[in-house]
């Protein structure tokens, strides 16, 4: 592979970062392999490779996915019970597949797919991760100190809530175009090789 190659393949569409550890080691190894997956996706489907290859790479997202939710799920109910914040969490990975079922059954151009389904797992991953995990993750080590649910709640909408929630936002919003431009890149250097 040329020098220009090795560059591009140094790219990463969702770079990792400490940042967006929850302070769950298990959740977030997961999360690092999920980042992993998408990366990967990404360079395939930007490396114009078969479909049949990015379809191959999209079903191990979802089957890590499953993997992954379940891991969390197991998680929060040992601290949470059947609290409807645990079940709330539950019907958002639901989403997550219904979602990734949408694109795959959509009848758009397959750049479009693919530029759509992109930019929904760079918000998806980012706001999984820095709102909702995290929020989880504080929620779960507070009731483990002795903290109630709803003490505990209060207790993570104050460190989280004001300020928090609008660099949340500004973040998806920055993920979103940063991934968006990584993908271009991706394409374009392809392209001159």
């Amino acid at each position: 592979m040329s020098s220009s190659g090795d560059a591009l393949a140094s790219l990463e569409f969702f770079p990792w970062s400490r940042h967006f550890e929850v302070g769950i080691e298990e959740i977030d190894e997961q999360h690092q392999t999920l980042v992993k997956i998408v990366n990967r996706l990404v360079w395939h489907a930007v490396s114009d490779v078969p479909q049949s290859r990015c379809d191959q790479i999209l079903d191990e997202l979802l089957s890590y996915a499953n993997y992954h939710f379940t891991a969390e799920e197991r998680i929060w109910k040992a601290a949470l019970g059947g609290a409807a914040i645990a079940r709330n969490h539950h019907d958002s990975h639901q989403m997550f597949f219904a979602q990734i079922q949408t694109f795959r059954s959509s009848d758009q151009p397959r750049g479009q797919i693919m530029s759509d389904l992109f930019d929904f797992l760079a918000r998806w991953l980012a706001f999984h991760i820095l709102e909702s995990d995290r929020r989880m993750a504080m929620t779960v080590k507070a009731v483990e100190r002795g903290a109630s649910l709803d003490e505990a709640r209060k207790q993570v909408d104050d460190q989280l809530g004001g300020r928090g929630g609008e660099l949340i936002s500004a973040l998806l919003e920055v993920y979103s175009k940063l991934s968006s431009s990584t993908a271009q890149l991706m394409r374009e250097n392809l392209t001159r090789e």
